[in-house]
């Protein structure tokens, strides 16, 4: 098994964390608010070289980006 560096097993903890707060903004209907927290996401995924899954992309779009 690999070591992960400390850098990111702390970007991916706060990713972690910021994930369940964008559960939360979508619970309450706070959907800019959740716009502009997903691009944080998106931001810290990129740094630790993960994606999320097609799913989720489209889950996503599909909530925050239909008209």
């Amino acid at each position: 098994m690999t070591k992960v560096p400390d850098e990111t097993k702390r970007l991916r903890g706060v990713r972690d964390v910021l994930v369940g707060q964008l559960a939360l903004l979508d619970a309450i209907g706070e959907a800019q608010a959740a716009i502009e927290l997903n691009s944080a996401i998106e931001i810290l995924n990129g740094r630790i070289g993960e994606t999320p899954s097609a799913e989720e992309m489209a889950r996503l779009q599909q909530r925050y980006f239909s008209d």
